[in-house]
């Protein structure tokens, strides 16, 4: 009777398992979409200590919404790949930290982010139950499972980004007559060149478009057959630090003089932002040469997403037609 017993456990449970495989396959391709937020690690704003660049001084007040699309195709139940699109925007600014040489510097910035990648995904915790799925008005009978995973990603990607900063001519302490400033807005500052890219020879221009190698965490909870809802977060690595147009030494600002001779509104622009010290420190901290970011360390930024995931039924690839 026992040897009876366990032999129709075995099967049955055989019988979950090939139902559940099947489930998967039947759902392998998905798309995702996500809102959250995105954030920034680099020289500027952060917690009122010495700045570190790791999460220790991470600016919470610096904090923005982002949008993801993406698309998830599951080559076996724990494996797939994904391809995102992701736009957020990003800040940071010395006015959030109590820190006195950060707050004396006075430097801010914003800019978009909008990444594209290729990440993979491995699952390696399922939760939950096995069960029967009972017809009801138009449906059918079958298998579904109702649990939750988690996974961890990797990939490659690229993105651009282009810092901004807010000129207000009251606060502009430079060599430019008062009715010949620029408007009061917004500028880009890659142009303006605030660390003497271009001037000197060991200063290339830095380019807006750049690699990442995103990586981190994701959850997500079955809702019925065609949805799943979770929520990712993910740290992406860059190899520029210039994410907020600092990273190095303070630059005479009479180089702006030659750099844009006869253009007084850019003089202006790059004299201001290059060095809009408070000036508030008894000690000459700003001069040219002193340290004006932290070259050691390159840039990173970090998305917080809650994810909706529309499964595509019958688990099809949407290019599958085309390689037939």
């Amino acid at each position: 009777m026992k040897k009876t017993i366990a032999l129709l456990l075995f099967f049955f449970t055989g019988f979950l398992s090939s139902a559940n495989a099947q489930e998967w396959i039947n759902e392998r391709s998905q798309f995702v979409f996500g809102i959250g937020a995105s954030g920034f690690m680099g020289d500027l704003g952060g917690a009122n200590d010495i700045g570190r660049q790791d999460i220790r001084d991470y600016d919470f007040a610096a904090t923005r919404p982002a949008l993801k699309l993406g698309y998830r195709y599951h080559f076996i139940d724990e494996v797939a790949i994904k391809g995102n699109i992701i736009y957020g925007r990003i800040s940071g600014s010395d006015e959030h930290t109590e820190e006195p040489f950060r707050n004396n510097r006075n430097i801010h910035f914003r800019s978009p982010i909008l990444e594209a990648s290729l990440q993979g995904e491995y699952y390696f915790f399922s939760f939950g139950q096995l069960g029967a799925r009972f017809p009801g008005r138009g449906g059918s009978g079958g298998w579904r499972t109702i649990r939750f995973r988690a996974y961890l990603f990797g990939g490659i990607g690229g993105f651009y980004f282009n810092p901004q900063a807010e000129f207000r001519a009251a606060s502009y302490n430079g060599s430019i007559p008062a009715d010949e400033l620029p408007s009061d807005g917004w500028y880009n500052l890659r142009e303006l060149r605030t660390e003497g890219q271009g001037f000197f020879p060991t200063r290339n221009q830095y380019s807006r478009i750049e690699l990442t190698i995103p990586m981190g965490l994701g959850l997500t909870y079955r809702l019925s057959r065609e949805f799943n809802i979770g929520m990712e977060f993910g740290f992406r690595k860059t190899f520029t630090d210039y994410i907020d147009d600092v990273s190095t030494t303070y630059v005479d600002p009479a180089i702006y003089s030659i750099m844009f001779e006869g253009d007084n509104q850019k003089i202006a622009l790059a004299e201001h932002f290059a060095n809009p010290t408070k000036n508030n420190l008894s000690e000459q901290v700003t001069s040219p040469g002193m340290q004006r970011g932290s070259p050691s360390n390159d840039d990173a930024y970090m998305f917080l997403l809650f994810t909706v995931n529309y499964k595509i039924i019958g688990g099809g690839a949407p290019w599958a037609p085309f390689l037939r």
